[in-house]
C-alpha cells in the first residue's frame, strides 16, 4: 500500500469554512481591546492573549490541514506538517498505537522520533488495516507479553494451571469492583437514600478495593493501562470515593477545618504508602511514575475527606449547644447542581457573617430577618460541625 493520505475531506471543508471565520473573531477582540480607549486594564490582559493565542491557534490549524498528509512509501513513512517532516523507514518502526484521535508510529531508533497522525485523514480504515498487517499493534501485543510473565511467574502460583486460574479470578473480582462501586458513586450522587445504608456502603467499597490489592499482591492494580493484562479497580475506587466528597462538602458543615486537615493528610498518607507496598506498579524510575503516584494521592485525599467528615457527623452522638442566628441574605448558585445558601449574622464561636448552604425546603422556608437555631456539636473525630434548624 503506497499513496498520499490527508485530512479527510469532510473535516476538510469544515475547517475551510470556520478556520478563517475564527480567526478573524479573534482578530478582532484583539482590535478591539487595543483601540478602545476606554478598555479596562484587567480586562485587556485576559483578552489580548486569548486573541493572539486563539489566532495563532486556528492558523496552525488552517495551515496544518492544507499541508499535512501521511505519505505511504515503498519502503517509508513520512509525515508532513508544518513544523516540518518526519520520516521513518519500515526497518525503524517498532510497531504503532491507535486511540480514537490518533494513531502513534513508534519508532525504535532514539535517533528517530515518532510519527504521530490523526485519526481523521482519508481511508483511516485501511491503513489501519495496512498498518496491522504489517507491524505490531504495541498495546495488544504488550498485554500478550504481559499475560505470558503473569503465567510463568512463580510468585502467582506454584505451576501455570494455578496462575491461570488465580488471573481470572483476580479480573472477576475487579470487574465487580468496578461494577459495584461505579453504581455506588452514581447513588451517592443523584440519590442518597437511606442515608445512612448508602453512605455506609459508599466507605466500604473503596476499602474491599484497597483489600484486593493486598490480597492480590501484584495481580491487581491501582491504575488502568490501555489493554493491560492486569486487571484495575481505579473506577470500584474512585466513583465511591468522589460520591463521599460530594455528600461530604454537600451536606456538612465544619466549624474549623484545621483538625480535619491533619487528619485527613495523615490518613491519606498511611494509605498511599501501603498501596506503594501492596504493589508492584510504582517503580519510581519514571518521571511517570511520580506523576502517577500524586495523581493516585490525590484520589486517596477525596476518599479520606469524604470518610473522615461523613464519620465525625453522622456518627456523633455528643449533645449540642444551641445558638440563634438572624438571616440577613439569601442566594442561590445554580451550575451542574443547585446550592442554596442563607447568609447568617455573627452567632457563638462566628466572629464574623458567613454563609451557609441548606436544603431546598429550608430555604424555601426562610426569609430574610427570620431567626434560625444553629446546633453545634462536638464530632465523633473531634471536628466541631453545625447545622440549622428552621421553625
Amino acid at each position: 500500500m503506497t499513496g498520499e493520505f490527508r485530512t479527510a475531506k469532510g473535516w476538510r471543508i469544515f475547517i475551510y469554512i470556520f478556520s478563517p471565520l475564527l480567526i478573524g473573531l479573534f482578530v478582532y477582540v484583539g482590535f478591539i481591546t487595543l483601540s478602545s480607549e476606554t478598555s479596562n486594564l484587567n480586562v485587556s490582559l485576559i483578552l489580548i492573549p486569548v486573541s493572539l493565542g486563539g489566532t495563532i491557534m486556528f492558523t496552525y490549524g488552517l495551515v496544518e490541514t492544507i499541508r499535512g498528509r501521511l505519505i505511504i512509501g515503498a519502503n517509508s513513512i513520512s509525515r508532513l506538517s508544518v513544523l516540518g517532516t518526519k520520516t521513518l523507514d519500515f526497518q525503524e518502526i517498532k510497531g504503532f498505537r491507535a486511540d480514537s484521535n490518533y494513531i502513534h508510529i513508534i519508532s525504535n531508533s532514539k535517533d528517530k522520533k515518532s510519527i504521530k497522525i490523526t485519526a481523521y485523514i482519508e481511508r483511516s480504515d485501511q491503513v489501519l488495516d495496512w498498518l496491522n498487517n504489517n507491524f505490531l499493534e504495541l498495546d495488544s501485543h504488550e498485554a500478550s507479553e504481559e499475560e505470558k510473565q503473569i503465567l510463568t511467574d512463580n510468585e502467582f502460583g506454584i505451576n501455570q494451571q494455578t496462575r491461570e486460574f488465580r488471573l481470572n479470578e483476580a479480573r472477576r473480582v475487579a470487574k465487580y469492583i468496578n461494577i459495584v462501586g461505579g453504581a455506588t458513586g452514581i447513588w451517592l450522587w443523584f440519590y442518597p437514600q437511606p442515608y445512612l445504608i448508602c453512605v455506609s456502603v459508599g466507605m466500604i467499597l473503596p476499602g474491599i478495593a484497597l483489600a484486593s490489592l493486598y490480597f492480590y499482591r501484584g495481580l491487581i492494580r491501582f491504575d488502568e493501562k490501555k489493554n493491560s493484562a492486569y486487571p484495575s479497580i481505579i473506577y470500584g475506587f474512585i466513583a465511591p470515593s468522589a460520591g463521599l466528597l460530594i455528600r461530604a462538602i454537600m451536606d456538612f458543615e465544619i466549624l474549623e477545618y484545621t483538625n480535619l486537615w491533619i487528619n485527613v493528610f495523615i490518613i491519606s498518607l498511611i494509605l498511599t504508602g501501603l498501596l506503594v507496598l501492596w504493589t508492584k506498579e510504582i517503580k519510581f524510575k519514571k518521571v511517570v511514575d511520580y506523576i502517577t503516584i500524586l495523581s493516585l494521592a490525590g484520589m486517596i485525599l477525596c476518599y479520606s475527606f469524604g470518610t473522615f467528615v461523613l464519620s465525625n457527623c453522622l456518627f456523633d452522638k455528643s449533645e449540642p449547644e444551641i445558638f440563634n442566628s438572624e438571616v440577613t441574605d439569601k442566594e442561590i448558585s445554580s451550575g451542574k447542581s443547585t446550592t442554596y445558601y442563607l447568609t447568617l449574622r455573627p452567632w457563638g464561636p462566628r466572629t464574623e457573617t458567613e454563609k451557609v448552604s441548606v436544603t431546598k425546603d429550608e430555604y424555601e422556608a426562610t426569609d430574610k430577618g427570620d431567626i434560625v437555631s444553629i446546633y453545634l456539636r462536638h464530632g465523633l473525630l473531634n471536628t466541631p460541625w453545625f447545622y440549622i434548624m428552621i421553625e
